[in-house]
């Protein structure tokens, strides 16, 4: 109970002695045994509720509170893990809540402790906007779903353009030349340059970047475009991945009948078959399928390698 001139998270309790090594097994020991002390617990006051919503479209909602110190840092967000969580809890701006820290580093709701006298609106995105296939256009409701698709793209798990991110897709929205998702793949170096913010050099790195993306390979565009995860079996053009069935995915590639159904929608959606017609119209391998060209399957371990 005395203080110690350093930081603990819990305390362990131990036998002098530990058997020989040969003795142990893969379980808890019964010469030891560990406590984590309980997470110490701060009041805040809910400044706001802001819900994100990523390319698939799951929403999460973000709780903006009053800065609050635990220790050596300050917490002003803390997430709510899922839509139907805040609906429960029916959290608003006003509303004091308990905080402690998850695992010590992440903050995390534990209740609420009082309401505010004065019931706040809060405005939830609509069912349509959180479709798995929605937002493929930006549209009214669509933008924070539609800036994610575009982040997707880019990203690492995507396309991986170095150097587009987030503000670059946002000036290219801004500026009227995004309006679907594939707009940005036949911008060139004028067209970039008019932009206000993209000076001659980015935009001639902007339209190198953007030539790039037309030389991905297949299984790398369907990442970018969020197709479900297969492991391996997947074929090598568009146009036989979309002739599959419930079956013929669990058979090929082992996936499961929840997510075998997932693929027969992603391929099937009206929304990714005109992208795939795009994409083709660009000459994106896979898309623009060589004529007498057959429905091989894509070897297992050439999967594997680009998996990794």
């Amino acid at each position: 109970r005395g203080t110690l001139p350093f930081a603990t998270d819990g305390i362990v309790i131990r036998d002098a002695q530990r058997p020989a090594a040969q003795s142990w097994r893969a379980s808890p020991p019964l010469w030891a045994v560990a406590w984590k002390y309980e997470p110490g617990q701060r009041l805040a006051e809910v400044r706001d509720v802001e819900f994100s919503i990523g390319r698939s479209g799951r929403i999460t909602p973000i709780l903006h509170v009053a800065p609050v110190q635990f220790e050596d840092r300050v917490v002003r967000r803390v997430s709510l893990g899922s839509l139907a969580r805040w609906e429960k809890l029916d959290v608003r701006p006003g509303d004091r809540i308990a905080l402690a820290l998850g695992g010590l580093t992440i903050p995390r709701l534990q209740s609420v402790v009082g309401r505010a006298q004065e019931r706040r609106d809060v405005s939830v995105p609509a069912n349509a906007e959180a479709a798995a296939f929605a937002c493929l256009r930006m549209s009214v409701g669509c933008e924070r779903q539609f800036a994610a698709r575009l982040e997707r793209i880019s990203s690492r798990q995507g396309l991986a353009l170095n150097g587009i991110g987030p503000g670059t897709w946002r000036a290219l929205t801004d500026a009227g030349h995004i309006d679907g998702l594939l707009d940005w793949i036949d911008l060139d170096r004028p067209a970039l340059s008019g932009i206000p913010g993209i000076a001659t050099k980015r935009a001639a790195l902007l339209e190198q970047r953007f030539r790039d993306a037309r030389e991905r390979p297949f299984r790398q565009w369907l990442q970018a475009l969020g197709m479900p995860v297969v492991e391996h079996g997947l074929p090598q053009d568009w146009s036989a991945a979309a002739a599959r069935d419930v079956s013929q995915w669990q058979v090929s590639s082992g996936a499961s009948e929840r997510r075998a159904k997932e693929l027969v929608a992603f391929f099937n959606a009206s929304g990714t078959r005109a992208i795939a017609e795009r994409l083709a119209a660009a000459g994106v391998s896979g898309f623009a399928r060589p004529a007498n060209e057959s429905d091989a399957e894509e070897p297992p371990m050439l999967a594997h390698r680009e998996d990794r």
